[in-house]
């Protein structure tokens, strides 16, 4: 689980910005189950949303913990050579080209907890930290690396075993130590990677990656591929689909194939078609003909569902796209419900419905807006002075109350 992520230099965000999971409350029980306590006695919120204006920097906060999560893990076999640069978007409407974006993240994994520090530029990492959290409370160093300019080589010390000098042979300078050490399959290292493959996210660098009404249906067909591999997870969403779709009886994953427009040459894919009982009798749809809302919760839920079942995080912009209002609170019980969410796996999202917040507390709200020289701020609901816990959010929000709203 995620207790906080900080960012800094990075799209709209020029300054430090933080999403944080943690309940700081002593001794308060919440009016629902959203919250999880830790093996550390810890408290941390399983749904998070982030709310604000249009181009107020929603979706930029969510892209910063996805490049973490692909650089940490995957920067080494994803970056070809040292002359690569590192795909870093820093602070949009800065003339400084090399300036140093940095990153933290603490996070639980296996009854432990750590805190990571990333800096890096686009033509090398600057600085990368692991520390993990001791009985004292007190963070103690696993390894340190530091970019050294006379050397032109990263400066190495740690405690975990690493075999230091092969890392050297191999760790390039725009690479992350973590990436590198899964290649050499450092047994501790690579276990700290998993939790990193578990973060789900519907965002890249240009945004979010897939929307069934913008490029056409690409992610139906990465969906299907996925759920054809997991037969299990396939069920799960063939039954959650049915509770939302009066009209949908079950869905059937066929063999099909595609041909090259250019070279003729076939290929077999997969393909999903919706399943419909009238009259006791079933039919069979293409499923680009179902509903975008089905549609769309279809690839939507292979972000969802796996990230529940490894007790892992999903990334989502703009949850609600093309859903009814009433699907976004089911989505959320999902993962507020021990039973349906039982390894405590977390959810961020953005979102434009608003009716959301009625579902929520005010420590699970993030409103993100634009300030002067387009900077991103983004402070958590239960920062402003005065916000009650009986409050009507959604109506004082629309009301203007709290910011983060559309200058119109």
């Amino acid at each position: 689980m995620i207790y906080s992520f900080t960012f800094k230099n990075f799209c709209s965000f020029a300054t430090n910005a933080t999403i944080s999971f943690e309940d700081i409350r002593k001794g308060v029980e919440t009016k629902s189950n959203m919250f999880s306590d830790t093996p550390l006695g810890d408290r941390l919120s399983k749904v998070m949303i982030v709310i604000g204006p249009n181009a107020s920097g929603k979706t930029s906060a969510l892209k910063a913990l996805a490049f973490l999560s692909w650089f940490v893990r995957y920067s080494f076999v994803g970056l070809e050579g040292e002359k690569e640069e590192i795909p870093i978007d820093t602070f949009a409407f800065s003339e400084d080209k090399e300036s140093i974006s940095e990153f933290e993240l603490v996070f639980e994994h296996k009854a432990n907890v750590y805190r990571y520090i990333l800096h890096l530029c686009r033509t090398h990492v600057v600085k990368e930290e692991l520390y993990r959290k001791e009985e004292t409370q007190h963070f103690n160093y696993l390894f340190k690396r530091d970019w050294n300019p006379q050397t032109g080589n990263s400066d190495i010390s740690q405690r975990i075993n690493l075999k230091t000098e092969v890392l050297k042979e191999i760790l390039r300078k725009n690479v992350s130590l973590v990436s590198a050490s899964v290649a050499i399959k450092n047994d501790f290292l690579t276990e700290i990677a998993e939790f990193w493959q578990k973060i789900m996210s519907n965002v890249n660098r240009m945004g979010k990656s897939w929307d069934t009404s913008s490029l056409g249906e690409r992610g139906l067909f990465e969906a299907t591929d996925a759920y054809n591999k997991n037969k299990d997870l396939f069920n799960k969403v063939v039954q959650f689909l049915k509770d939302i779709d009066l009209g949908l009886d079950g869905v059937s994953i066929e063999e099909g194939e595609a041909r090259n427009a250019k070279t003729g040459e076939a290929k077999k894919i997969y393909l999903p078609y919706g399943v419909h009982k009238v009259n006791e009798k079933h039919y069979k749809l293409p499923f680009a003909y179902e509903s975008s809302g089905t549609k769309n919760m279809f690839v939507l839920l292979h972000f969802l569902l796996p990230a529940i079942q490894q007790g892992g995080i999903a990334v989502i912009d703009e949850l609600e796209i093309d859903l009814h209002p009433h699907a976004l609170p089911q989505i959320i019980e999902l993962f507020a419900n021990p039973a349906t969410n039982p390894n405590n796996s977390q959810l961020l999202f953005t979102s434009h419905s608003l009716e959301i917040l009625n579902h929520l507390e005010k420590e699970q709200i993030i409103l993100v807006e634009k300030k002067q020289e387009c900077k991103s701020e983004m402070y958590r609901l239960d920062e402003i002075k005065g916000v009650r816990r009986d409050d009507n959010i959604y109506a004082k929000y629309m009301a203007g109350a709290y910011g983060a709203v559309p200058n119109i």
